[in-house]
């Protein structure tokens, strides 16, 4: 994982939100964020993360054979941010891949890889998850409630054909989308239905061309979808909740991974479910990996548990993957 090094307390920015720097806590388990300094790029942040993880893994950029970015804030409308960071690791003429699943990118970039290695089209995927979206935030009253959440961060991951020495075995992963809910989580603009400006009669859509969150929707189909996911790929491996030792969550917010672990039976008294929420604010693609990074290091993980990763993003799209130390 790579963040930034500013770090934001609630302090310093609930005013300008129009709230109090505990309710901001309570609602969302959050009460620092990390900022990009203006100028960073999406896909330095990433080249970051993917350099530590290169080494973490023992192998050269010559090893890599095929990249996958997953990122809602890529440095440019187009290409994909993926070439940017071929280009700053000096990578190989290899595939490079942009997906925009939005919460959902670890599983899907998760997912893409274990085929493409499985296949033997690859021998190493690298994966970069990166986010800077604190650029993009409306820092007032009437978005208050959304800009609290977010923050920037990268994570990368690198899936092989070999396992080494604290790797992690992909069990299975299960994706699922339903597009009736495509306007209850997003950004509306630039595009082919509501223009590539901020010209259009914001009274003629509702509100301006910012971040959309419908929340009472996304909390409630967040808190089924997941659990249902969980259940469909504990169920298609023989397995109930307690033969997972860890659930690594997308870090949405602390009260929706609350509700999950209830929803699942989930045992919560060893510590199991991991969260860095209060540190680094909900990084969407890349906090997945942030998280997972932050259980890793902490050396806890033993031989032969199994590690949940669920996740919900806009689409709406969700899902949830199975490993095993």
């Amino acid at each position: 994982m790579y963040a930034p090094e500013q770090s934001i307390s609630n302090e310093e920015i609930a005013e300008k939100l129009g709230l109090e720097p505990e309710q901001i806590f309570k609602s969302s388990g959050i009460r620092r964020h990390r900022w990009a300094t203006q100028g960073t790029t999406t896909s330095s942040l990433a080249a970051n993360a993917l350099t530590l993880a290169l080494e973490n893994a023992k192998l050269k950029t010559e090893d890599v054979d095929y990249l996958l970015f997953g990122t809602m804030t890529p440095d440019r409308f187009i290409p994909g941010s993926s070439p940017a960071v071929q280009k700053a690791l000096a990578l190989r003429e290899i595939p490079c891949l942009d997906i925009r699943a939005t919460c959902c990118n670890a599983l899907y970039a998760l997912q893409v890889a274990r085929a493409l290695v499985e296949s033997g089209t690859a021998r190493h995927v690298a994966i970069c998850l990166a986010e800077i979206q604190s650029a993009f935030l409306d820092l007032s009253p009437a978005a208050g409630t959304t800009s609290m959440l977010f923050g920037d961060g990268a994570s990368a991951l690198v899936v092989s054909n070999e396992k080494t020495e604290g790797a992690l075995e992909i069990l299975d992963i299960h994706l699922a989308t339903d597009g009736t809910y495509i306007d209850d989580l997003g950004l509306r603009c630039p595009g082919t239905e509501f223009g590539t400006t901020r010209s259009h009669d914001e009274s003629e859509y509702g509100e301006d061309y910012s971040a959309r969150m419908v929340g009472q929707s996304v909390i409630l189909q967040a808190s089924r979808k997941i659990v249902a996911a969980c259940q469909t790929i504990l169920q298609r491996n023989n397995l109930v909740a307690t033969d997972v030792r860890w659930m690594v969550p997308h870090q949405a917010n602390a009260n929706l991974l609350a509700q999950v672990a209830r929803g699942l039976k989930f045992p919560t008294d060893q510590g199991g479910v991991i969260s860095v929420l209060e540190e680094y604010g909900n990084t969407s693609s890349a906090s997945m990996g942030i998280a997972l990074d932050t259980l890793r290091r902490s050396g806890r993980i033993q031989p032969g548990e199994r590690i949940l990763l669920p996740a919900f993003g806009a689409g709406f799209t969700w899902g949830a993957g199975l490993c095993l130390a």
